[in-house]
């Protein structure tokens, strides 16, 4: 079995008219691809704005607890304030799942 491949020359007129046509096609691709993207639309759920809110407010603090320092300083000096290792490290444990959970 052979296949013999038929040509067609366009010449003139007609590659004129080829070219028009092809242009017009992608013009109207364009159009459509520029439209669809006025339709796009984003939305916010109330919990990410609240996250997005406390992110802010977290970046904006400067990270330092007034009321705890003071508490803990005045239990240093009374001669209260004796920290255990384990409760330490089981706080730093409960940090870190919290941020990385």
């Amino acid at each position: 079995m052979t296949i013999n491949t038929i040509t067609t020359k366009v010449s003139g007129y007609e590659s004129h008219r080829l070219e028009q046509l092809e242009q017009k096609h992608q013009e109207a691709q364009k159009a459509a691809a520029n439209q669809e993207g006025a339709n796009d639309r984003i939305s916010i759920s109330e919990e990410g704005r609240l996250k997005a809110a406390a992110f802010k407010t977290a970046q904006e603090s400067d990270g330092v607890r007034a009321d705890k320092v003071s508490d803990i300083k005045a239990r240093i000096e009374a001669g209260e304030y004796k920290p255990e290792g384990k409760d330490i490290a089981a706080s730093l444990v409960r940090q870190e799942l919290d941020v990385w959970g």
